[in-house]
């Protein structure tokens, strides 16, 4: 399932965004894929010489210490690892054998579809997991499946909804050929050593494995989304208190890199860019450039700062940005991101753990519950848009 990049704690020169926005799926793998499509879409906007990019900039550091935020550090609670653990055993269902599909299960599936005989785009796919009931696909494919045994093979005579997507299926007659090769169970799916297995694919796992790992990632969340709240909120602060000047280029440079980057992914659910910076960030392309000024701006001071300070990550801080970032340690992300993007977020790291070390915690004012509300709504949009995404026609 996609997920978005949004702006967080380091904007470095090859435009790698580091975010504590992810889950246990963002792997080492994931994360160089990011990386490698946002710098892709920096590469295709760097027309501007280094020189114009910073020659109108400058900084006059205000107060950076002893300021306040109001970010709050989570402990991960027992109640969280069991939710997660839940969510495992719907994402790793149980084999089952001897009897025929039923709503519900998953059932892995070859697929085939026709239209007078002849194949339409993308009507098509082998090894595809289908969630019986889950009404991913048009009216009738899931209820043929329903019944059928592993290795049965069937045609579903099915029609397109009238008003479907596709002006040459929409209100069409089709033949989808099925063939069933596995099913699984959510239900029969247990919080125990099973779970264990099926998740690492090894004979030998444990739940108290399983547990541990999930703890540590939960952790991993709570530190990176705290680490990069308290971080910009202290950073905004110190803005506020400093006379800070972007260079024009500069932010028209990030801005493009923003547009560019966050366009690709509008394509990839469908969407025009305006519509995703409305359901996804909450936000116009009038907002898109203040984030690209301020992300200038926050980029400056985070680099005067530092040089005031003299500041670098030491191994430990290293290996926790890493962590914070889904990776092992401060090795792998290095050999992901290539040394000098890695070192740019960690020595912008060293500056949000000084900012965060010299400041001091205030509880937040309650929030408003109108614009609680806006979030829940935003995020729920987000949900619906992942859950709606499928690489086939017949949905």
């Amino acid at each position: 399932m996609k997920k978005i990049i949004k702006v967080g704690i380091c904007v470095a020169a090859a435009a790698v965004i580091a975010t504590g926005c992810g889950n246990k799926s963002q792997d080492a793998a994931s994360s160089s894929a990011s990386t490698e499509q946002t710098t892709a879409a920096a590469t295709e906007t760097e027309t501007v010489s280094e020189k114009k990019l910073h020659d109108e900039e400058s900084v006059t550091l205000g107060d950076y210490k002893n300021l306040t935020f109001s970010a709050k550090e989570e402990e991960v609670t027992d109640a969280q690892v069991e939710t997660k653990l839940k969510e495992l055993c719907a994402e790793y269902p149980v084999t089952v054998e001897g009897r025929p599909a039923e709503e519900g299960d998953t059932a892995n599936i070859d697929y085939s579809g026709t239209k007078d005989g002849v194949a339409f785009d993308h009507g098509t796919a082998e090894g595809y997991d289908l969630k019986l009931g889950s009404g991913t696909f048009i009216d009738g494919f899931e209820d043929g499946i329903v019944g059928m045994n592993v290795g049965d093979e069937k045609d579903l005579n099915l029609k397109f909804p009238d008003n479907y997507g596709s002006a040459d299926l929409a209100g069409k007659e089709v033949v989808f050929h099925v063939k069933l090769n596995q099913l699984k169970s959510e239900s029969a799916s247990k919080v125990d050593d099973d779970l264990a297995k099926r998740y690492y694919n090894d004979d030998t796992a444990t739940l108290d494995r399983l547990k541990e790992e999930v703890r540590a990632d939960l952790k991993a969340e709570a530190d990176s989304k705290f680490f990069n709240a308290a971080g910009s909120e202290l950073l905004n602060e110190v803005i506020n208190n400093s006379e800070v000047t972007a260079d024009p280029d500069a932010v028209d440079d990030m801005f493009n890199q923003l547009k560019s980057t966050y366009s690709s992914y509008a394509s990839s659910y469908g969407l025009e860019f305006d519509q995703f910076l409305s359901m996804f960030l909450g936000t116009d392309e009038d907002g898109l450039r203040a984030t690209a000024e301020n992300l200038v701006k926050q980029q400056l001071v985070l680099n005067a700062i530092q040089t005031e300070e003299n500041l670098s990550a030491s191994e430990e801080q290293k290996d926790r940005l890493a962590v914070m970032n889904y990776f092992k340690n401060a090795a792998q992300m290095t050999a992901t991101y290539g040394e000098d993007s890695a070192n740019q977020i960690f020595d912008m790291g060293a500056v949000y753990y000084y900012l965060i070390d010299n400041s001091t915690y205030v509880e937040a004012p309650e929030t408003d519950a109108e614009t609680t509300e806006a979030e829940n709504i935003l995020e729920e949009k987000e949900t619906a848009v992942e859950e709606s995404e499928s690489t086939t026609a017949a949905n």
